[in-house]
């Protein structure tokens, strides 16, 4: 007798006519609501991470391009201190 009585309580005929629709009702919007909440409060702190790891990824391409400008000079200079005195030995020599 327990297993038919269960089963009938634990409808959702039973439980629309015992006046407990409204209350899973409101239980169902106020667990909706805490997990919106939650929701928010993940996708804010996943995007606050974001930006940072993107602001500190720019940062080191920014440093990257530096030192990659900076070498690029060096080696032009190197390369026009070499070819002027390249020169001028070979036009001292010729001479």
């Amino acid at each position: 007798m327990t297993t038919p009585v269960k089963r009938i309580t634990m409808s959702k005929p039973f439980c629309a006519l015992a006046g407990v629709g409204p209350y899973a009702l409101a239980k169902a919007n106020e667990v909706y609501e805490d997990m919106a909440v939650r929701g928010r409060r993940i996708v804010s702190r996943m995007s606050r991470e974001a930006a940072q790891e993107f602001e500190e990824t720019a940062h080191e391409l920014e440093d990257i391009s530096r030192t990659a400008r900076q070498q690029e000079r060096q080696e032009r200079e190197r390369e026009t201190v070499g070819q002027t005195t390249g020169r001028a030995r070979a036009t001292t020599s010729r001479t």
